[in-house]
């Protein structure tokens, strides 16, 4: 297996993406600078990133100049493809993404692996092998934005798409050039510490998964979302959480529940969020843990802690002062835990079929 990569960037930010190629020696990274004209997005700049494919390279890595490795970033971006040499892999997914939700469960289990299961492929580092990079660099139209683009291509042609967990990269959150600043802080849902060593034989979370709850930083309240095989399934709307919860697990059966764990975390919380608004905070993780294909009898992985703690400022980004979520995070994240506990050791079938895909019968739609 051999890597090429390439860094695309904009003429404003060139500075940064030299110094990203200068940090990153072993990779001799190509600096592929955007000379389209502005208000067309960033596709044009990034098919010429995916067709920079070195003569002798098997797998091809783009990475976008806002992107922060983490420490022995080459060694273990080559273990990761050579785990999952087919596979789309995306090294970093934002803290409030539908694709966090999974990298929560990886992390819970323990695994390296998450789908990704977005309306856009996480692009801020991302490797593909050699042909589906020439391919999609060939791909017609030049208009928009890349992350969109790619989904659409990787779904179409059935490749899988797989986040690394931890993170390989973290994202430098500042001007986004792309109008995506309204969103608020984008950082990564669970960043690789110093002297991670993921074990890359791992299942991934949320394979055959058609069915995830998750709370949309847009509208901050508990809904389901498509995520089988089906592009045309993915919507940007979902269905509201009740619609989907098993009998004796709606939200009017759950409210005891919440509150016993919302006392169990102490005040801060709702002295600064309503109990209204963390009930569907709580509602997603406790869904998120009924939807698991089984019981978890093992202990939390290693970087279970370090990856719930980000679902409070994934979903609260825009609406409160980071200061104040930073100093929740951690409370918030055992919130969130503890309703994923109670969700996977509820007695329901597993998997169950309204939210697991079947050799015998269609996917829901």
């Amino acid at each position: 297996m051999r890597l090429s990569t390439a860094i695309m960037t904009h003429p404003a930010r060139e500075d940064r993406a030299r110094k990203l190629a200068e940090a990153l020696p072993e990779l001799a990274p190509a600096v592929i600078v955007d000379d389209t004209e502005p208000g067309h997005g960033n596709l044009a700049n990034a098919l010429r990133a995916w067709a920079a494919v070195e003569e002798d390279a098997t797998h091809h890595l783009v990475l976008q100049d806002d992107v922060v490795p983490c420490d022995d970033f080459t060694a273990l971006v080559h273990r990761a493809v050579a785990a999952r040499p087919d596979d789309a892999i995306s090294l970093f997914c934002e803290w409030g993404s539908r694709s966090a939700a999974l990298v929560r469960v990886a992390a819970r289990r323990g695994w390296a692996w998450a789908r990704a299961v977005d309306m856009y492929t996480p692009s801020q580092g991302l490797v593909l092998p050699r042909a589906h990079a020439l391919a999609f660099a060939a791909i017609e139209g030049k208009n928009g934005a890349d992350d969109l683009a790619l989904v659409e291509y990787l779904r179409r042609n059935n490749i899988d798409n797989l986040v690394t967990v931890p993170n390989l990269l973290e994202h430098d959150d500042r001007l986004s050039l792309t109008a995506n600043g309204f969103q608020g802080p984008r950082l990564s849902v669970c960043a690789s510490p110093a002297g991670a060593e993921p074990d890359f034989a791992t299942p991934a979370a949320g394979t055959g998964l058609t069915r995830l709850p998750y709370a949309s930083w847009m509208r901050v309240h508990a809904e389901w979302f498509y995520c089988g095989a089906s592009h045309d399934g993915y919507t940007w709307l979902g269905d509201f959480g009740d619609t989907r919860l098993p009998e004796g697990f709606r939200k009017a059966d759950l409210a005891d529940r919440f509150r016993a764990d919302l006392a169990a975390t102490g005040a801060p919380l709702t002295q600064t969020v309503s109990e209204l608004t963390l009930f569907e905070y709580w509602t997603v993780h406790f869904a998120l843990g009924l939807v698991q294909p089984e019981r978890l009898e093992a202990p939390p992985g290693p970087h279970a802690e370090a990856a719930f703690a980000t679902a409070f400022p994934g979903l609260f980004r825009r609406y409160l002062p980071m200061a104040a979520v930073d100093a929740l995070r951690g409370s918030a994240g055992r919130l969130a835990a503890a309703a994923f506990e109670h969700g996977a050791a509820a007695d329901i079938e597993r998997p169950h079929p309204d939210y697991w895909a079947s050799e015998n019968r269609e996917e829901p739609r």
